[in-house]
């Protein structure tokens, strides 16, 4: 026990205190999305009937800001190309503070599904950015911890959101400040950007060296890791604009086979998190409780217990992400996460007291396994797994289709409980879920320790390749159904995994890349800063 608390001692040590203030401004960010989701959980029990809303008006009010999120996400990418990580977070703050003032004032049923599309302008921006910025100022080694920052922020803002409905429940207008309450993680989040640095990367990226070397230099330790990294990055980033074509990133994302074979995995991770059902049960959480027998102030204080509980949860993910690995995390809780959906599909069975304490259970065990699972690994994943030079634009795609997911299923989950059932509803999670654990099985590489630069790397494999490489690990993620002990206990070192990523690569894919890196230099452009690359 002494040696693991020396060993956690010496980890912990290696972060800049400038790093963990970086962490803690752009949490601000997630917690923006995260206390919304809770804070409309509250206020939809009294403004659904101040409006007089049906179930599928009342679908479209909660998950209007799903729909803005859409459209930020898409905004997010020339935001970011233009003024930075910083930058792209300060426009967010401003348009969710200007939004969050709009949806409380006004008494249109219109003009607050207006505000509450605004508002998710906002989210799609800090969604595509916040991991970005947290895992391009990171170093590799607390990469996943520090990108993992982001699902502990939106968990805080749930349980902060929950807290504020508790206080407002029985209040004249409640609901209204509730909405209200939604500006006070972006109005941190702006003055606290004042005194962070941009991410070395994109500035590396834009050419700008002195800025960058002097952004390292605040989020490393010493001077010479600053300087190693800054000609690490360098020289990786110099390459790839070197080989790179004169079309634009979207062009390439397309011809590329590595990179479109990580979008499909960015965009699979963040489907597979949707269809979990994570977001029904946030979105509607008083709502289900409502029909399980409780009254509103029953809900809402039950809300704030599942808002510690979702905070507490998530917290071993920062210990165990960078140790076990994302790949895992998502084998052993995926299974878990769809028997606690299904538990709580199957309370609603029962008598009007098995529904109220079976619905919490599962409630809750389902967030102990979300929480350090399927929930910060698809961000932290996705967020490291593109090219720089198309970085942006990947994360916007999946932050786009994350978004595109999750209002398909918080828009029609009312009336999945009318059509369904809420026990149906929540069957067809679980279902899922068990499909999605298989396909991540097969195909989701581990991406631990490895360096941004050559994780690329990874995705030149055929999915048949990738998948064999899988099950050979069979072994190694379930010893217990293998009678040798030495298949327990292999662990690969860091120093060595960033060369073996690239060793790995089976000859036939590493001539298909040749060729198409060939035909691309033909076509290099006389500059290697040309406009349309970001």
């Amino acid at each position: 026990m002494n040696v693991l608390h020396r060993k956690y001692q010496d980890w912990i040590k290696d972060i800049p205190p400038r790093l963990y203030f970086l962490a803690l401004i752009a949490t601000f960010g997630g917690s923006t999305v995260g206390i919304d989701i809770a804070l409309v959980n509250g206020a939809q029990l009294f403004f659904v009937k101040h409006y007089h809303l049906g179930a599928t008006l009342h679908g479209l009010t909660t998950a209007a800001t799903l729909l803005g999120a859409v459209v930020g996400s898409s905004l997010s990418t020339f935001i970011n190309s233009f003024v930075g990580r910083k930058g792209a977070l300060a426009v967010a703050s401003v348009v969710a503070v200007g939004a969050g003032i709009m949806e409380a004032l006004v008494n249109i049923w219109g003009l607050l599904l207006t505000a509450r599309v605004i508002l998710g302008v906002s989210f799609g921006i800090f969604s595509s950015t916040v991991p970005i910025y947290l895992s391009e100022c990171a170093p590799a080694r607390v990469r996943g911890m520090l990108t993992g920052t982001y699902q502990l922020s939106v968990t805080l803002g749930l349980f902060f959101g929950a807290v504020s409905d508790a206080i407002f429940v029985n209040v004249s207008n409640g609901w209204r400040f509730m909405l209200g309450t939604v500006i006070i993680p972006p109005l941190l989040c702006m003055t606290g950007l004042l005194f962070t640095p941009e991410s070395p990367r994109w500035l590396i990226h834009k050419r700008r060296y002195p800025q960058a070397l002097a952004s390292l230099r605040k989020v490393r330790v010493t001077e010479t890791e600053a300087i190693q990294d800054m000609n690490s990055i360098k020289e990786n980033i110099t390459k790839t604009v070197r080989e790179r074509s004169s079309h634009s990133p979207i062009y390439k994302i397309i011809t590329t086979p590595h990179i479109r074979h990580a979008l499909v995995i960015g965009i699979f991770l963040q489907l597979s998190r949707q269809l979990s059902g994570v977001n029904a049960m946030l979105y509607y959480f008083d709502v289900v409780l409502r029909s399980a027998g409780m009254s509103i102030s029953q809900a809402v204080y039950v809300n704030v217990a599942y808002g510690a509980g979702t905070v507490i949860f998530t917290l071993p993910m920062f210990w165990i992400v960078d140790r076990f690995g994302r790949r895992v995390l998502l084998v052993y809780t995926m299974p878990i996460i769809a028997c606690m959906s299904l538990l709580v599909g199957l309370a609603f069975l029962g008598s009007s007291r098995v529904r109220m304490a079976v619905s919490i259970v599962g409630f809750l065990l389902f967030r102990l396994f979300y929480s350090p699972g399927l929930g910060p690994i698809s961000w932290v994943i996705t967020a490291e797994i593109f090219p720089l030079e198309v970085r942006s634009e990947c994360l916007s795609i999946c932050t786009f289709c994350s978004y595109a997911f999750n209002f398909v299923v918080s828009f029609s989950f009312p009336d999945m409980m009318e059509q369904m059932k809420t026990e149906g509803a929540f069957a067809f999670f679980a279902g899922c879920t068990i499909i999605d654990w298989i396909i991540f099985f097969l195909f989701v590489p581990e991406t631990k320790g490895l360096d941004m630069e050559v994780m690329d790397q990874l995705f030149r494999q055929s999915w048949s390749s990738q998948a064999k490489q899988n099950l050979t690990q069979l072994d190694t993620l379930f010893p217990w159904f293998h009678s040798s002990s030495e298949t327990c206990g292999s662990t690969i070192e860091v120093e060595n995994r960033n060369q073996t990523a690239i060793d790995s690569i089976d000859h036939s894919t590493l001539k298909d890349s040749l060729e198409w890196k060939v035909t691309t230099e033909s076509n290099e452009p006389s500059s290697p800063n040309h406009p349309g690359q970001s």
